[in-house]
């Protein structure tokens, strides 16, 4: 009898320990960048908290440089479809399925990280009702520092820009390039070098971080910091594949997520201080941008957005409204 028991003991124990494997999730997290990027680096931070967190019952594992094949464009429908489970989503890249998710990347709506995360808060309600409606939601957001210009020869001017042939990331860069007399043209980070080495391309605009990345001190001289946009980034996780984690992971994952974006935040100034110095130490000219600029950069920004908040619709427009009051712009 006690040999049948031990068994039986044993039998549990083994169903126990095989329920306790089955029961454990992986999710693969798409990244665009680089690993050695600051936001892929706080990606991983973020992972190795969850799996410490919840002992090993959610682990997280990252696929960074866009290595599972998705296009940002493609990616807000891609966690909509469960084609991935989890996501870095840039807000301005996904303007074609839901345009008011690109309010955060308008040109020169902000003009400093402070105004760019009021910005965010304002947003972050309607932001969340449209990311239901694609099956997900946004366990936390990043920014990056403001996007610049890199250039062959000096822009001190709106005249300056005109005839560049710029590579851009999103629709503000196609819509700066048409108002300005720029040929731009949207592409992946990972084509920009041999389109500059072919000569279809004789400048960029993005953040002293990726110009770091690409060594753009290799083909260009000058980076002129007109801070078009400081791009926010989402972490969003489908909602079907959430749903399906015991609700105390689900806290447990919030918990961190929420501590993140407050580091992501307040990590993207350090990172262009750190950024900029390394372009200046590799040869590179950072050409500030003087009054009489910045107001003919500021003109173009206020044109631009008005003419996309029509588009966007009335929740973009009663956002901007209240940013506007509140910044006294």
């Amino acid at each position: 009898m006690k040999k049948v028991i031990i068994v039986l003991i044993g039998l549990i124990f083994t169903l126990a320990t095989v329920g306790g494997a089955v029961a454990k999730t992986k999710w693969d997290l798409h990244l665009n960048y680089p690993i050695g990027n600051f936001h892929s680096k706080g990606a991983q931070t973020f992972a190795d908290r969850v799996k410490a967190a919840t002992n090993g019952e959610l682990t997280i594992v990252l696929h960074a440089g866009a290595a599972l094949g998705f296009k940002g464009p493609e990616l807000l429908r891609a966690v909509a479809e469960g084609q991935l489970v989890i996501a870095e989503v840039p807000t301005g890249m996904v303007e074609g399925d839901a345009p008011t998710l690109a309010l955060t990347a308008q040109p020169f709506v902000s003009s400093n990280a402070f105004e760019q995360r009021l910005l965010y808060q304002l947003a972050k309600p309607v932001y969340a009702k449209i990311l239901k409606k694609f099956n997900q939601f946004t366990l936390y957001t990043s920014v990056w520092p403001f996007s610049g210009i890199y250039t062959q020869r000096a822009v001190r001017s709106e005249s300056d820009l005109k005839g560049l042939k710029m590579r851009v990331y999103d629709g503000t860069g196609l819509a700066f390039g048409k108002a300005t007399g720029i040929a731009a043209r949207k592409m992946p980070f990972s084509e920009v070098y041999p389109a500059m080495k072919a000569g279809l391309l004789d400048s960029m605009y993005t953040s002293s971080v990726s110009g770091v990345d690409a060594k753009a001190w290799e083909i260009l001289k000058y980076f002129t910091p007109i801070n078009i946009v400081g791009p926010v980034n989402m972490i969003n996780v489908n909602l079907d594949a959430w749903n399906k984690l015991p609700k105390n992971i689900q806290q447990t994952v919030q918990e961190i997520a929420a501590q993140m974006e407050d580091e992501m935040w307040n990590l993207a100034g350090d990172m262009d201080r750190k950024s900029r110095a390394t372009l200046v130490e590799n040869g590179m000219t950072i050409d500030p941008v003087d009054k009489i600029f910045r107001s003919e950069l500021d003109a173009i920004g206020k044109k631009l957005r008005s003419t996309w908040a029509e588009k966007a619709g009335g929740d973009a427009q009663k956002i901007l409204k209240e940013y506007d009051k509140i910044t006294g712009r």
